[in-house]
């Protein structure tokens, strides 16, 4: 492939949903999120919450491990995010559970749903309608409405807004209206800086997608990154679908490490990206160092990118924005469509067969 194509207009025709357009409008996202969540009625007291639960599959869950990285060290109360059909047995009547489902229908969610609402814990939902937004909102569960029409991974911004702004007015996290200010603005950053229209000698997220098509990548992120290296895996996979990992510093130092030792059958098609943050710990900035010049010799590249934002949230959501945006270029690089995911609709067909389970819809 060449370097121009992705600076050609007609290049973007397989962009059936225009994700393209999804992401160019994400500072008029962040504001209705943020307005739509400031204006939901909450009934409970701060005082009344000592744990958090986020529960979420898929893109509606990732918003819970990016705002848990992002305030990892300042939350008031325990939080978890689960991904699966049960919740841990400490959630009770003074746990706050936050059912993210994009759908509204993903049968785990709301298998949690379930649970959730039988031990008395207070939940709120946000969503974008489905039994979540309608039979949990009759049970008088508050519902963050969303808008419908879209892939739950372009949604990101719908899902994690609203939950820093309930954390926010729950007590769970300290008043977050410096990050989130600080947020849009990296966000409206990343928009001038890596739309299609910025050609690619000057647009970094076209420049590392081109290095990462024809590769294997592996994404090492820790503390704050840790969830957006999982984020760039999980894009890359739905928009390019392309393989991709994920590991997280220091936890990757006691055992990945050994897999780049001298040469392997996949080495040379590995394409490791770090992502770092210039607030990591001292030693997580260490350990980062000394890692790539251990393995270099054993993969085909090894780039570093770094956050940028004057808060954690921003440089979280910096990164992320950065990685959507490699996503899709890798798509349009492979002449792919980046919209649809049918894998996961023919999974959701099988166990729609089996007779339990929900017709099939995004998660």
């Amino acid at each position: 492939m060449s370097d121009g194509m992705l600076d050609r207009q007609g290049s973007y025709e397989s962009d059936s949903l225009r994700l393209f357009d999804v992401i160019g409008r994400s500072v008029a996202t962040f504001d209705r999120a943020r307005a739509g969540a400031l204006a939901a009625d909450l009934v409970w007291e701060p005082g009344a919450i000592t744990s958090v639960a986020i529960a979420g599959m898929g893109g509606s869950g990732i918003a819970g491990d990016l705002v848990a990285g992002a305030w990892r060290e300042r939350l008031r109360h325990p939080t978890a995010v689960l991904r699966d059909y049960y919740i841990p047995g400490w959630v009770g009547e003074n746990t706050l559970v936050i059912l993210s489902s994009y759908s509204g229908e993903t049968e785990e969610t709301l298998t949690i749903a379930s649970q959730a609402t039988e031990r008395n814990a207070p939940c709120v939902a946000i969503t974008s309608g489905g039994k979540l937004g309608t039979f949990y909102r009759d049970m008088g569960v508050p519902v963050i409405d969303l808008p419908p029409g879209l892939q739950p991974r372009a949604a990101i911004l719908e899902l994690l807004v609203p939950l820093v702004v309930v954390l926010g007015r729950l007590g769970v996290i300290a008043p977050p209206d410096a990050e989130l200010d600080d947020a849009r603005t990296v966000i409206a950053a990343a928009v001038g800086a890596l739309a299609p229209m910025v050609p690619t000698d000057r647009n970094l997220a076209k420049q590392v997608a081109l290095g990462l098509t024809d590769a294997v990548p592996v994404i090492w992120g820790a503390e704050t990154t840790a969830a957006v290296a999982q984020r760039w895996k999980c894009q890359i996979n739905e928009n390019a679908e392309l393989p991709a990992y994920w590991a997280v510093l220091p936890e990757a130092d006691h055992n990945e490490i050994c897999a780049y030792t001298g040469e392997t059958p996949v080495g040379g098609l590995t394409q490791l990206v770090m992502l770092r943050d210039p607030h990591h710990h001292r030693q997580t900035e260490r350990r980062f160092d000394l890692t790539r010049d251990l393995i270099t010799p054993s993969v085909g590249g090894a780039l570093e990118l770094a956050a940028d934002g004057a808060t954690p949230l921003g440089r979280v959501l910096d990164l992320v924005m950065l990685g959507d945006y490699v996503s899709l270029y890798m798509a349009i690089a492979r002449g792919v469509d980046p919209g649809p995911v049918d894998m996961i609709g023919r999974l959701k067909l099988r166990l729609a067969e089996t007779g339990y389970g929900r017709q099939p819809g995004p998660a």
